[in-house]
């Protein structure tokens, strides 16, 4: 027993041996480093964002009534949460902001707006829609097209290859017409960031009100903006480069139209929480909600409601009272002004200046009763077969009802004229839908259908496309289509 331990202290004497001995050889003391540097805690400091250069003004309410339209409707890549801060600012100065997601016609739905708003569209406009907007801006309408590098969609097939859907493919045919196009690229900068190559300070601005007071901005991944005949606004350094080409010069990321109506922005994370609160983006959403309510609208009969642009006194020929039939219609029309901030008041004679008027008569009051009112359109009654000669359209009787639309230095009169007292509250009612689909609208005329069934059948009304050149003009008469 004590010769089998001896053996196993041997054996481990003699593995223990080698490994003391090359210990000793190679020992060279304790070692102990006393030039060791800690890092100086109490003097590092996180990098901050760039704060705010300019002070943000306050918001007035001086657009009110005006109405904001927000498109939804083709595969926005944004969240409505995300627009709060431009919302709440399009808010606070009056407007009302809708978020479209109606399946009526785009035309219908801009005849009552002030703004058209489209952030990272990923379907087309229909050619429809796009003439829609083009009418929209020409008669006074503010666009603003928002894109964003960071929101393309992506979808899969069933084999899981994706397909991706471009905004810029279907923000440029809307910008087209108006000289703007999006470049499909990010814009980027290695100098000088913040925080992050694609988050880009810009300090070059265009001079305009939308750029007022700002000395820098910050676009948290932007595409760039071309521009023909319009105006650059917001402006990279020579360190900003295209990420299509990795060159820079002057690459924009926000431009405006030459007729100062469309905007384009190649980024809205911007005016998102927190961004929105960086370097002077909050004063640029202020500057961009002045600019996005900035805009008059030209009255237009197409474009009813916005025909009126002061509070409206509605009468009717004669004195005559209101029949109950038209108590519902005229709530109706009541209802449609409010939507737009103009009040409507019913009383038995003209308004005296400040006001806007809508009359309601019928085809035996233009000779006697509203011929004042009427001269500018210069209607003639028939006598023979009660019918009106009315230029541009030819004769209109029995089943149509009359629009006629007078925009004057002072007030602007719309008169509603029916055949007979029993047609108007129809017509009124027609008016107060704002679709007039069922009537023909040249110019400052609109003829309606608003009859009974078959009782204009039969009978020759007539519409010319060419408006006279002067009063005495021949119309040359077409037959109005079934």
């Amino acid at each position: 027993m004590t010769s089998t331990r001896n053996r196993i202290l041997l054996i481990v004497a003699l593995f223990l041996l080698p490994i003391l001995a090359r210990a000793l050889f190679y020992y060279q003391g304790l070692y102990w480093n006393t030039n060791v540097k800690t890092p100086e805690y109490t003097s590092y400091t996180v990098p901050e964002p760039p704060t705010p250069s300019s002070s943000l003004k306050l918001a007035a309410g001086v657009a009110a009534g005006k109405v904001v339209l927000i498109d939804a409707n083709h595969k926005n890549q944004f969240q409505p949460d995300e627009l709060q801060p431009l919302v709440t600012a399009l808010s606070a100065r009056g407007a009302r902001v809708a978020l479209d997601q109606s399946d009526k016609s785009l035309q219908s739905r801009l005849r009552s707006a002030s703004t058209y708003i489209t952030f990272a569209p990923t379907t087309s406009f229909s050619e429809q829609d796009l003439l829609a907007i083009q009418q929209f801006v020409a008669s006074g309408g503010r666009l603003l097209v928002f894109t964003d590098p960071t929101r393309d969609r992506v979808e899969y097939d069933s084999y899981g290859n994706p397909t991706t859907y471009l905004d810029v493919n279907y923000a440029n045919p809307i910008l087209a017409p108006f000289g703007l196009s999006f470049v499909n690229d990010y814009l980027y900068n290695l100098a000088k960031n913040e925080g992050n190559f694609r988050n880009v300070e810009f300090t070059g601005f265009g001079k305009h009100a939308l750029t007022n007071a700002l000395k820098m901005v910050v676009f948290y991944g932007a595409h760039t903006v071309n521009t023909h005949g319009g105006q650059a606004l917001v402006t990279g350094s020579v360190d900003t480069l295209s990420s299509l080409t990795d060159q820079g010069g002057n690459l924009s990321s926000m431009a405006i139209s030459a007729d100062g109506q469309v905007l384009a922005i190649g980024d809205f994370t911007f005016l998102t929480d927190p961004y929105n609160q960086v370097a002077d983006n909050s004063l640029l959403l202020s500057n961009l909600a002045d600019f996005a309510l900035g805009g008059k609208r030209t009255p237009l009969l197409a474009n009813f409601p916005f025909v009126f642009e002061r509070p409206v006194t509605l009468v009717t020929t004669l004195g005559r009272s209101i029949n109950p039939d038209l108590l519902s219609p005229i709530a109706a029309l009541q209802q449609s002004l409010q939507g737009v901030n103009i009040p409507l008041t019913v009383d038995t004679r003209l308004p005296a200046g400040e006001h806007d008027a809508i009359i309601l008569g019928t085809f035996g009051d233009i000779a006697v009763n509203l011929a004042a009112s009427l001269q500018p359109f210069s209607l003639n009654t028939n006598a023979f077969d009660g019918t009106v000669d009315v230029p541009g359209f030819g004769k209109v009787g029995p089943g149509d009802g009359l629009l006629l639309y007078n925009r004057g230095p002072a007030t602007n009169t719309l008169i509603l004229l029916a055949d007979k007292e029993t047609d108007l509250p129809k017509l009124v009612q027609t008016v107060a839908g704002g679709d007039l689909s069922s009537c023909i609208v040249q110019n400052n005329i609109a003829v309606c259908s608003i009859g009974s069934a078959g009782s204009s059948a039969g009978s020759d009304y007539y519409y010319d496309t060419a408006t006279p050149s002067s009063k005495s003009s021949q119309p040359t008469s077409t037959p109005l289509p079934p």
